[in-house]
């Protein structure tokens, strides 16, 4: 059984450096129309938050946006823009409630993005995904482990879609086993609670 949904095509942006001409990775509206999640090293630097970043979302101008959570010890932020973004952003889900339908994740892959054109967010099936967890002494991290031959740099921050088009996790890492490129995503529960609650 495939998975299909429906979603926004402004809740998918990618994150921009402030002067617009480099793209740093890719992010998604969640909860809230002026928030966005991506991965934290795409909105630090050298430790500290990136200064001006910019949105650009489906067919709209890219708008300013700057870090309003990042968590401390797993690689997620939370940035805010100055304006809504999304009128209907994505909302949280969890890997077991897709059954055997597999995930889907979304993002944007340098190599097939010409220069002078505008940046493509591409989506890609997983069919088979594996599960581990990282023990962070007060904190289980939830990751989600699959083969991911088309994954690049631009992908880190992008979402792991699962059934009704629900996130369950975003793009961290890229990774070697042998000759096999897989990638790496982090559960999004431990920004959940906080947002919730902001």
């Amino acid at each position: 059984m495939a998975i299909t949904f429906s979603i926004d095509q402004a809740a998918l942006s990618l994150v921009l450096d402030n002067e617009g001409n480099r793209v740093l990775g890719t992010a998604f509206s969640f909860i809230r129309p002026n928030w966005v999640v991506t991965a934290k090293h795409v909105a630090f630097v050298d430790g500290l938050p990136r200064r001006q970043l910019l949105i650009s979302a489906f067919k709209r101008p890219s708008i300013r946006a700057s870090v309003l959570f990042a968590h401390p010890q797993v690689d997620l932020a939370v940035l805010s823009v100055e304006s809504d973004l999304c009128p209907r952003p994505l909302f949280p889900a969890h890997h077991s409630l897709s059954g055997g339908s597999g995930l889907i994740c979304a993002g944007y892959a340098p190599s097939k993005s010409a220069p002078g054109d505008p940046a493509v967010l591409y989506f890609n099936e997983i069919s088979s995904f594996t599960t581990e967890i990282r023990d962070r002494g007060v904190l289980s991290e939830e990751m989600i482990v699959f083969d991911a031959p088309f994954s690049e740099g631009g992908h880190s921050g992008g979402p792991i879609f699962g059934v009704g088009g629900g996130v369950v996790g975003a793009i961290i890492q890229n990774f070697y086993l042998g000759s096999l490129l897989r990638a790496r995503g982090t559960s999004l529960a431990p920004i959940v609670s906080h947002l919730t609650f902001a």
